[in-house]
C-alpha cells in the first residue's frame, strides 16, 4: 500500500472538487516491487491543463494511471514507487463516438428478412480495420458500432474500444437493438415484379416501415399462437417489449422521429433517436416527450453533400445549443468529433457542454459512464493529450491512451 501527500486533489466519485492539504490515499492498491517504472505499469501524466469534464479544470494537474485505470487526479502527487512520467500541455478524456460503422466488413446486415434483431454486429467486425486506427488518431477511444440499417429491425449494436487486445476491447456485445424508422430499409426494394431477387419485398416506403414494426411487435404481444417468426427473433422482440433491451432508432426527418416516439409509446419502450437532423422542427414536442438524441447532423457540415442530409433533410447549425437550452439529453456523434464540438461552440453551445457532448454525454447515453467519459478516479485510463485548448482548431492531438496504453508516439511502440 502506498501513501501520497498532495497539496490539492479532486476526488471525482461525486463529480465535485475536494481540497485536502495532506491525506493518506488508500483508494488504489499498489504492489511494491523493485521493478522499474516500465514494468510496474504506472504512468504519471503531468499536464498544464486537465479537463476532467465532470469536475472542472485543474491547472496544472497530475493524473496517475495504474493497471489501465485512473488512480489519482489532483494538482500534485508524491509517490513512493517509480512511475513513467509524461508531460503534456492539455489532457482530456477519450472521445466517445456513439454512432459508428467502423470495422464492419462483409455482411454488415442480414438482408434476407426485414426483421432481424438477432443479427450479431460483433461477428462482422474486422478488428484490424484501418478505421479503428483513424478513429484513434482523432482521439476516439470508444465506439458504438451499429449494423447497417437496410432491415427494419437491424440487429444489436456493440460497444468496443478502438485499440488493445481483441478479447479486452469489447465493453458490451449487445448494447441495444437498432430500429431503422427511416427510408433506409426501403433502399433497393421493389414490388410488382418477378421475385428474382431478395429486394422484391417490403417495405418500399416509410408507411411500410412503420407497418412492419407494428406487425412484429403486435404479434409478440399476442403470444406464440400467431407469431410466424424465428424463435430467437421472437425471444429478442419479447425482451424489447419487456424493456430489457434499449432501442436505438435511426431517424432523421421530423416525421420519422415522431413515428419512432409513437411506436415507443404504443409498445412500452423509449427509443433513443440516432441522427435527428430535423429535430429542430419539433423541439417543444421532443422535450415534452422526454426524448434523447445522438445527434449526427453536424457530421454533414464537412461533407460534400453540403447542406442536405442523406434524405434531403434541412439542417440548422445551432441545434446542439437549442437542445442544451431546453434540457434535452443529447450527444454529438459521427466523424471528427472534436471538429463537431468546435463547430457547435461557434454556433452558440457553451464550451464545457460541447466537450461533454463528445465525452461524458455519450458515455451516459450508452449507460457506460461508470467506466468512461471523464477523468475520474477508478474509471478506465482513456485519455487524449493535446497541444492546447481542445476546442481551438490549432490544438493538435499528441497521443491517445486506451486502457492505460499510449498510442501515437514512438514511446508506445
Amino acid at each position: 500500500m502506498v501513501s501520497a501527500s498532495i497539496t490539492r486533489m479532486n476526488s471525482r466519485r461525486g463529480g465535485c472538487g475536494l481540497a485536502i492539504r495532506t491525506a493518506s490515499l488508500v483508494a488504489l492498491t499498489l504492489m511494491a516491487s523493485s521493478a522499474g517504472a516500465q514494468d510496474n505499469g504506472r504512468t504519471l501524466i503531468r499536464a498544464k491543463h486537465i479537463y476532467t469534464v465532470d469536475g472542472g479544470t485543474i491547472s496544472p494537474g497530475e493524473v496517475l494511471v495504474k493497471d489501465g485505470k485512473i488512480g489519482f487526479v489532483g494538482e500534485a502527487i508524491e509517490l513512493g514507487l517509480p512511475a513513467k512520467v509524461v508531460e503534456v500541455d492539455t489532457l482530456i478524456p477519450g472521445l466517445v463516438n456513439a454512432m459508428s460503422s467502423a470495422g464492419l466488413s462483409g455482411g454488415s446486415a442480414e438482408l434476407s428478412r426485414e426483421v432481424t434483431p438477432e443479427f450479431n454486429t460483433l461477428s462482422a467486425i474486422d478488428w484490424y480495420s484501418r478505421e479503428f486506427a483513424e478513429a484513434l488518431d482523432e482521439g476516439v477511444t470508444t465506439l458504438q458500432v451499429l449494423p447497417a440499417t437496410e432491415s427494419v429491425f437491424s440487429g444489436f449494436a456493440c460497444l468496443v474500444k478502438t485499440a488493445g487486445a481483441v478479447d479486452a476491447r469489447v465493453l458490451n456485445a449487445e448494447n441495444g437493438i437498432v430500429l431503422a424508422v427511416s427510408s433506409d430499409p426501403t433502399s433497393r426494394n421493389r414490388s410488382r415484379s418477378r421475385p428474382d431477387s431478395i429486394y422484391v419485398r417490403q417495405p418500399t416506403n416509410r408507411m411500410g416501415v412503420v407497418w412492419i414494426v407494428r406487425n412484429a411487435l403486435h404479434q409478440v404481444s399476442q403470444g406464440d399462437s400467431v407469431l410466424a417468426v424465428d424463435p430467437k427473433t421472437k425471444s429478442i422482440l419479447s425482451d424489447l417489449v419487456a424493456g430489457k433491451h434499449p432501442v436505438l432508432s435511426v431517424s432523421r426527418t421530423d416525421f420519422d422521429i415522431r413515428s419512432a416516439l409513437d411506436l415507443g409509446d404504443d409498445f412500452g419502450f423509449k427509443p433513443i433517436i440516432y441522427g435527428g437532423d430535423e429535430v429542430y422542427r419539433m423541439l417543444d414536442e421532443f422535450q415534452q416527450r422526454g426524448g434523447q438524441i445522438v445527434f449526427t447532423a453536424l457530421t454533414t457540415a464537412a461533407s460534400p453533400r453540403g447542406l442536405r442530409g442523406r434524405e434531403g433533410t434541412e439542417l440548422r447549425w445551432n441545434v446542439p445549443g437549442k437542445l442544451h437550452e431546453m434540457g434535452i439529453d443529447f450527444c454529438l456523434a459521427g466523424r471528427s468529433l472534436l471538429d463537431q464540438a468546435r463547430f457547435a461552440v461557434r454556433f452558440g453551445l457553451a464550451p464545457d457542454v460541447a466537450l461533454s457532448a463528445v465525452t461524458h454525454a455519450p458515455a451516459k447515453l450508452l449507460r457506460m459512464d461508470d467506466r468512461i467519459g471523464s477523468i475520474t478516479v477508478g474509471k478506465d485510463a482513456d485519455l487524449v493529450a493535446l497541444s492546447g485548448d481542445p476546442l481551438q482548431p490549432t490544438a493538435a492531438i499528441r497521443w491517445t491512451m486506451v486502457s492505460g496504453k499510449i498510442y501515437g508516439n514512438s514511446e508506445s511502440k
